[in-house]
């Protein structure tokens, strides 16, 4: 259920159209409280700013003409509810149950498998990423050392069979590697087309984790494919000229593939299709040497054996220090998940608000800036400044959650700036935000906010919304607002209250958003979680 959630979320976005970082999807999915629930898909979506609803509408041929083409739905079917991807085409529906699983349905025999609950995206927006440019930056740089390996297996005109098995070489590495990912719980391109599905003949996961994958403690079956390929390859590059021992050192790992065919077969009675993979890509090689006869034994010279064992025992001392590392980062990154699945639990949240005194946020007669939904339960005020440093990731995410909750809540904007000093830039830009807000709009108000906290020169920012023109007005609204700081003893900024109280010290300010949903639920009473609301049509 787990793994297909998030095989399902990918192809969701994929098939509307939306760009999205595959990691930080995953991760954030993970990490959600709710996982691996509809409400953890819909969490991460509003986390993401992709449009989404979530319903259970009536089931019949005129709803279903009313859907969208592609979207999430849950089906019954055998005695057990599954969630897929349902797409719509022409007459048919086509139901993605994992990356090797679908299925065709005919209208109305989706009609009696469907149960109406469903997640539909709009398909015009675009997802938030994070690593596009990282990524970008390792594709780019796998490029190039291909390339530059190209460069030079041409430049030493080699032979057609020497380059196959040194190809061959490459891609066993590269399955050897996605064995490794797929032992310690990653998920990978190869892993999920060749194990994602798993019946009574095929189990990756059972091979890889049984007894006979593993060959001495900590080291398994995987790490000698790595060490072997790993070497053979770059054994390989340098022994272009005569290929006699790369051939025979090919011929001697046949007897581990037979090895690895009989546990499969006979012990595990499954397979791992990654194994079978590297068997056939050892076959392959041997074939080569069988094929072309190139072998000469007296052509093969001790320098070379022991360059070959040094590769090995180089490769072997590398592959020590890397593994560990690997795994480290691997446990790390899963203690990651399971300590933010924890921290964004609701309740544990709500439990520290609640131990905060309550604060009468309110400032009579105040000009301050309001946004969002004014008479919004939810009341949110920001205690800051413009020149404050760690007030601009504050208000970036205030930002955020104004962008995809301003019906429900109220952010406010307070002040905490000395007003003695009337030409202190500080005052001319606080005074002047407020003045924007109550004669241009807020709108107008929020760009000139987003230039300062984004970090714009005092000069730039003045020179391009200019000096406050009711200075005494508004600097007395200042004044006010920092009294209220000092009347109720806040002294720094950032601070947050949430309906009046301080926001918990345990919690990154970041993670308010993820409560955002629940605040609103929590003071309004009303259940608003979106995968039980019901609607005809979406």
């Amino acid at each position: 259920m787990k793994d297909s959630l998030l095989y399902l979320v990918q192809l969701l976005l994929k098939k509307n159209n939306i760009s999205f970082d595959k990691d930080e999807l995953f991760f954030q999915i993970q990490s959600h409280p709710s996982y691996p629930s509809l409400h953890a898909v819909t969490g991460v979506l509003d986390h993401f700013g992709i449009e989404n609803v979530a319903a259970e509408v009536f089931v019949d041929a005129n709803t279903l003409h009313q859907l969208p083409d592609c979207f999430l739905g849950q089906i019954d079917a055998s005695k057990e509810k599954d969630l897929v991807i349902i797409e719509k085409k022409k007459e048919s529906y086509w139901l993605y149950y994992s990356e090797n699983k679908k299925e065709k349905l005919t209208t109305a025999e989706f009609l009696t498998t469907f149960t109406g609950i469903l997640v539909a995206v709009e398909g015009t927006l675009v997802a938030k990423t994070t690593k596009h440019h990282s990524r970008f930056m390792r594709i780019t740089i796998l490029a190039l050392v291909i390339s530059f390996l190209g460069f030079l297996l041409v430049q030493k005109d080699i032979s057609i069979p020497i380059g196959v098995h040194f190809l061959l070489s490459i891609i066993g590495g590269m399955i050897s590697i996605a064995i490794l990912k797929q032992e310690l719980g990653l998920l990978t391109i190869m892993g999920n087309a060749f194990c994602a599905e798993v019946n009574d003949k095929k189990d990756c996961d059972a091979v890889l984790t049984s007894k006979g994958a593993s060959v001495i403690k900590g080291y398994k079956l995987s790490d000698l494919s790595v060490l072997y390929f790993t070497s053979l390859a770059l054994f390989t590059f340098f022994s272009i000229e005569e290929p006699t021992l790369v051939y025979i050192i090919s011929g001697l790992a046949i007897p581990i593939t037979l090895y690895s065919l009989y546990y499969q077969y006979v012990v595990v009675k499954k397979w791992c299709l990654l194994c079978v993979s590297i068997v056939t890509v050892l076959w392959a090689q041997t074939l080569i040497f069988i094929v072309t006869a190139e072998v000469a034994l007296h052509k093969i010279a001790f320098k070379d054996i022991i360059i070959f064992a040094g590769i090995v025992l180089i490769s072997g001392i590398v592959w020590s220090y890397v593994k560990p590392l690997l795994q480290e980062v691997n446990e790390l990154r899963k203690e990651k998940i399971t300590q933010l699945r924890f921290k964004r639990n609701f309740e544990l949240f709500n439990s520290l608000l609640q131990k905060s005194p309550v604060i009468n946020s309110k400032i009579k007669n105040s000009k301050e800036i309001v946004l969002g939904n004014p008479n919004a339960n939810v009341v949110i005020t920001s205690i800051t400044n413009p020149f404050c440093v760690h007030c601009r990731p504050v208000h970036q995410q205030l930002d955020q959650i104004l962008y995809q909750y301003q019906e429900d809540v109220k952010i406010v904007i307070r002040f905490n700036v000395n007003t003695r000093n009337h030409v202190d830039d500080t005052v001319k830009v606080a005074s002047r935000l407020v003045e924007l807000y109550h004669t241009e709009g807020k709108e107008v108000c929020l760009q000139a906010m987003n230039d300062i906290y984004q970090g714009e020169a005092p000069d730039t920012w003045l020179q391009k919304w200019g000096d406050c023109i009711e200075k005494e007005l508004y600097i007395s609204e200042l004044a006010q607002q920092s009294l209220w700081c000092v009347t109720h003893n806040i002294n720094f900024t950032p601070e947050i209250l949430v309906n009046g109280r301080s926001y918990p010290k345990e919690y990154d300010r970041s993670d308010l958003i993820f409560f955002i949903e629940d605040l609103v639920e929590e003071h309004t009473n009303q259940v608003i979680e979106k995968p039980v609301h019901t609607m005809q049509v979406i």
